[in-house]
């Protein structure tokens, strides 16, 4: 399988306001996320959280695991899925922090601007080095 290159501009972020638990602040607030990947128009939401960052991390984890799958590499949607349970989403401290490579960068650079280059570089490095 060949290497993807996304960036920001390959996805169309939508925010809209939730229903259901949360009261005034969910359904006045527009805390919910859409990103859609323009290329295949999968899409994923986040509606869980009452707050934006935490919306827009699980909608792209979402399709992070579709767009995976949609390109058909299940070893590779496997490795992202266990990929979750050693990755740190830390938005008090703003970092995130990958345990299998070590890497850590700012929360911003990773989940606000979708930029996983890095993270993935990384990942790919300590994975050839076992």
């Amino acid at each position: 399988m060949e290497e993807l290159h996304l960036t920001k501009k390959d996805f169309k972020v939508d925010w809209f306001s939730g229903t259901g638990k949360g009261g005034q602040h969910r359904n006045k607030h527009q805390n919910c996320c859409r990103i859609t990947h323009i290329a295949t128009g999968l899409r994923a939401q986040g509606t869980e959280a009452r707050d934006r960052p935490t919306n827009q991390r699980e909608a792209f984890q979402r399709l992070a695991r579709l767009i995976l799958a949609h390109y058909g590499n299940s070893e590779q949607v496997e490795r992202f899925k266990s990929a979750e349970v050693i990755r740190n989403y830390h938005g008090v401290r703003n970092e995130v922090h990958d345990k299998a490579s070590g890497l850590k960068q700012t929360y911003k650079e990773v989940v606000t601007d979708a930029d996983l280059d890095d993270m993935i570089r990384a990942r790919r490095q300590s994975q050839q080095a076992e």
